[in-house]
């Protein structure tokens, strides 16, 4: 996955104070378990709070806890054996290793791309059909076979099985199982 991970973007004692911030500790608690004054420890958050993108302390946790509960599930799901896609608003936001070995990519190449250009053209309006079913919450096709288009410009038959919404980035996205073999 591309790294825009923001956990990423923290210098080691700016990790260590998001850490303690994430365990709800004060600023005082903070400053007694860094060893730095509370001058120091603002100016840390303060530095936190633009690496992050957000407003307020508040946000930034949120964010961070997020993000964090994002990567386990990515190390989770990039272990599987099966391939496996999280589609959010209608793009691919991550693939495990099995599903780029499926289409043939590599993971900079996927992300990002639209769920549309990864399918077969025969297949696409059942894919579309099937995504704005779950969107709208109305009943859906839980397994059904599609043909995907590969990076190679081949074509093959795999089942899809949706794993139903989650949350990703803070976002409802959709986890979705590829099947190459039944």
């Amino acid at each position: 996955m591309k790294s825009d991970w923001k956990w990423e973007k923290l210098d080691p004692l700016e990790r260590r104070v998001a850490e303690l911030l994430v365990q709800g500790k004060s600023n005082a608690a903070i400053c007694g378990e860094v060893f730095l004054s509370r001058a120091r420890v603002q100016e840390c958050i303060k530095r936190i709070l633009i690496k992050t993108g957000t407003e307020s302390t508040r946000a930034a946790i949120v964010l961070l806890v997020e993000e964090r509960e994002n990567q386990s599930l990515i190390s989770i799901l990039d272990a599987a054996r099966a391939g496996i896609v999280i589609l959010q608003d209608r793009v691919v936001r991550f693939a495990n290793s099995s599903a780029l070995e499926v289409w043939g990519y590599e993971a900079d190449e996927i992300e990002g791309k639209p769920l549309i250009e990864l399918v077969a053209p025969k297949s696409r309006g059942l894919v579309t059909r099937q995504y704005e079913l779950r969107a709208k919450g109305e009943p859906f096709s839980q397994k059904y076979w599609i043909e995907i288009l590969c990076k190679s410009g081949e074509e093959k038959k795999v089942l899809i099985a949706s794993a139903g919404q989650i949350l990703f980035g803070g976002k409802p996205a959709v986890l979705a199982v590829v099947v190459t073999r039944v």
